[in-house]
């Protein structure tokens, strides 16, 4: 899947994003393991209204200059734009306890056999009454990102 195809199926998910709020489970790592499955399409993954919007404005500023900006190069779930056929056999979740409406999961993972095991961090919102992603962050402190921050700046036509 090319970049372009990735980011229009995507926002697809995010602006169609609320029709599938009932097949959202109840816990924060539930929720982030359906981002994994190869069953959910990118459409149906759980974002939080205010990452749809940041999604939306990006995609506004991709078209209008015709080309990919900041945030919508890559796979943010996966921090690629490609991973070997079976890297979902790596998948690691870890949650810390839920807390004021806020949730974060970790996810270890390696994308590519030969390369070493990454974090990204999920950090989740409830949005009535369900877990929705609300950021995602590579806490990698060489090459780190947070996707909301790449997103306001691909807005922007950074």
């Amino acid at each position: 899947m090319n970049r372009r195809h990735f980011a229009l199926s995507l926002l697809a998910g995010l602006v169609s994003g609320p029709a599938f709020a009932q097949a959202i489970p109840p816990d924060p790592v539930a929720v982030v393991r359906q981002v994994y499955d190869p069953k959910i399409k990118d459409a149906q993954r759980p974002y939080s209204a205010r990452l749809r919007k940041l999604y939306a404005a990006a995609i506004r500023t991709s078209r209008r200059l015709n080309e990919p900006v900041s945030g919508l190069d890559f796979d943010p779930t996966t921090n690629s734009q490609d991973s070997d056929d079976n890297f979902r056999d790596t998948l690691k979740f870890a949650a810390a306890s839920p807390s004021g409406g806020k949730a974060v999961v970790s996810v270890k993972m390696r994308i590519f056999k030969e390369q070493p095991e990454q974090t990204l961090i999920f950090e989740l919102v409830q949005e009535k009454n369900l877990w929705r992603i609300d950021d995602i962050v590579n806490p990698a402190q060489t090459d780190g990102w947070r996707w909301s921050k790449m997103l306001e700046a691909g807005a922007k036509g950074n």
